[in-house]
């Protein structure tokens, strides 16, 4: 998809995807698809419970707000509202470039148990 990870911390992350044609929803279309929405605020949950606990989750569930077409290139900040023993709900925001906010998401993951 060609993401870029601008900043990863325990505080949470911010990811980048810029804009390709083949995300387009249809040829004729100037608005993204929305799976490619859904996959980034997947990545973005995901990549900011790993900062927390050190490796690898698998997604559990996963909802998404879309709250206007976008377009153009994309940028996801993903927090992670609850770590807890077996999983960790993460929520995300995915911007425009000029800063709308065009979709929200949350997402819960498995937390890998300790062996």
């Amino acid at each position: 998809m060609g993401i870029k990870l601008r900043r990863a911390d325990t505080e949470g992350v911010e990811i980048f995807l810029p804009f390709r044609q083949e995300f387009l929803r249809e040829a004729e279309s100037d608005w993204l698809h929305g799976g490619i929405v859904s996959a980034l605020i997947d990545i973005a949950g995901n990549y900011a419970v790993e900062a927390k606990v050190g490796e690898g989750v698998a997604t559990v569930d996963m909802r998404v707000d879309y709250l206007r077409p976008s377009r153009g290139d994309l940028t996801a900040t993903a927090t992670v509202v609850k770590l807890g023993k077996t999983t960790a709900l993460s929520d995300v925001c995915v911007r425009e470039l000029k800063g709308d906010l065009v979709a929200v998401g949350r997402a819960m993951y498995a937390v890998p148990t300790k062996k």
